[in-house]
């Protein structure tokens, strides 16, 4: 059996800034410090823009896939003058996976899921690639987050609790600063009543 979803996102947003809080180089006085009142031209304080974004999903019971495009119109973000720059670039993000039960396991509770994920957006790229194994009520997982860190994850899932543990080993020049950093989180997954309708959902890790 194999299905896809369609959605579309529209967001109306609204950008504003405190030209009063605002300090520029022609305010300062060698002496007084700031006295003078800018010469900078006052923009439009408020910015208003529309946003889209679309994305499309498929999926089976073993394995699933989309792709996602955020800021399709790409909106001009600025408050003076219009530039190359101003735009809210357009960000692509696409992500592929599978279920794979592990032999001998028949109620599915036992499973492998590697899994890979995409993001562009601009001059930045980013690539996650990795794996959750399961065997309820435990999962782990370990990912490579492209030129920058290993991810390791340990979780327990019992009855509408879940919780998790990650640790990223930072990899690339910024781990002098950093040296990793842990995350711990805590769920609760409550039960809801069956509707005469039911729709088949994507089967995921629960972390």
């Amino acid at each position: 059996e194999f299905s896809i979803r369609l959605g579309l996102q529209g967001t109306y947003a609204q950008k504003r800034v405190d030209w009063n809080k605002l300090t520029f180089g022609d305010m300062i006085d060698p002496r007084y410090g700031f006295i003078y009142e800018t010469q900078e031209q006052r923009p439009n304080e408020t910015r208003n823009f529309w946003d889209f974004s679309s994305g499309i999903v498929a999926y089976s019971n073993r394995y699933y896939g989309g792709v996602a495009v955020h800021h399709m119109t790409e909106p001009q973000e600025f408050f003076i003058t219009e530039a190359p720059g101003s735009k809210l670039p357009m960000k692509i993000t696409a992500h592929a996976g599978a279920i794979i039960p592990i032999a001998g396991n028949r109620d599915g509770t036992t499973y492998i899921s590697p899994n890979f994920l995409y993001q562009k957006q601009r001059d930045f790229q980013q690539y996650n690639v990795g794996f959750y194994i399961a065997k309820a009520p435990l999962v782990g997982g370990l990912w490579y987050r492209g030129s920058d860190s290993f991810i390791a994850l340990v979780g327990l899932q019992q009855g509408i609790f879940k919780f998790g543990y990650s640790y990223d080993v930072t990899t690339s020049k910024l781990y002098n600063a950093s040296a990793g950093s842990h995350e711990i989180s805590l769920g609760l997954q409550f039960g809801c009543h069956p509707k005469k309708k039911r729709f088949r959902t994507i089967k995921c890790p629960a972390f």
